[in-house]
């Protein structure tokens, strides 16, 4: 799974994350209680991690820990930010710990299992994050399918990842990100004109980006149409002239 792609899923998760710690508040200080002050602890780091600010996340998560090492939402929040300092073995002590704490919870399973995934079990990963897209309290059950999808691909498993990838859209018919993912797939088993397909089908509700103009062009050329491999290239370079993407278009221009 790609290192953009886990990220920006981990990041938007955080929301989740300091929602689900102020519900949990109540008044200002929260009574006063140190289960209370730690839930407000986790919404301020989790708020202060989504923002960027590292070291103030740190502080106020580790906080949070040390008034309730019982709090999910605060081991939860610290994975992600031990994911952001490069320190995996940490991350993931902490997501099994919250995971221990709060076993039906569906956002720390899907986070638990992007972690899995890009470190290559993708078995439990999986797993993980089919518990949580057929968890019917769970609101955003097309993001864990679309996960799912990208970890059965990186594993080999493309059967699997075509059926978690629709069912992504059965559940979110509006949701883009799993057309890309089939343009892809459909690509690389040499099938242009259904790739095409999921491709334009993309673009009309999303914006174009260097990895979909990318992806048009090698399809173009598979279909043998090389004025519409052009265009796709042509707009690649305008729109992202420093991509990778763009320098490979080029480099492969006849």
């Amino acid at each position: 799974m790609r290192r953009s792609v886990r990220l920006l899923v981990l990041m938007l998760a955080l929301a989740a994350v300091a929602a689900c710690a102020q519900q949990q508040t109540t008044g200002p200080f929260g009574g006063g209680s140190m289960e209370e002050a730690s839930r407000i602890n986790t919404r301020l780091g989790a708020s202060y991690l989504q923002a960027g600010d590292l070291r103030q996340a740190n502080e106020k998560l580790q906080r949070a820990l040390s008034q309730d090492d019982s709090n999910p939402d605060a081991h939860a929040a610290y994975a992600i930010l031990q994911l952001r300092l490069d320190r995996p073995d940490e991350a993931e002590h902490h997501f099994e710990r919250a995971l221990t704490l709060d076993p039906d919870n569906p956002e720390i399973k899907n986070n638990f299992a992007t972690m899995l995934c890009s470190r290559g079990d993708y078995e439990r990963g999986i797993d993980l994050f089919l518990e949580a897209a057929e968890d019917r309290l769970y609101q955003t059950p097309a993001r864990a399918y679309a996960n799912a999808g990208a970890c059965a691909r990186d594993a080999g498993r493309v059967d699997d990842a075509r059926g978690y990838l629709r069912s992504a859209l059965d559940a979110q018919p509006g949701y883009r990100r799993p057309l890309l993912e089939l343009a892809e797939l459909e690509y690389e088993r040499k099938r242009p004109d259904r790739a095409a397909d999921y491709l334009q089908r993309f673009h009309e509700g999303a914006r174009q980006s260097a990895r979909s103009l990318w992806l048009g062009v090698r399809i173009e050329r598979m279909r043998g149409d090389t004025e519409a491999a052009d265009r796709f290239g042509r707009s690649l370079v305008r729109h992202f002239p420093d991509s990778d993407q763009a320098d490979e278009f080029l480099d492969t221009r006849n």
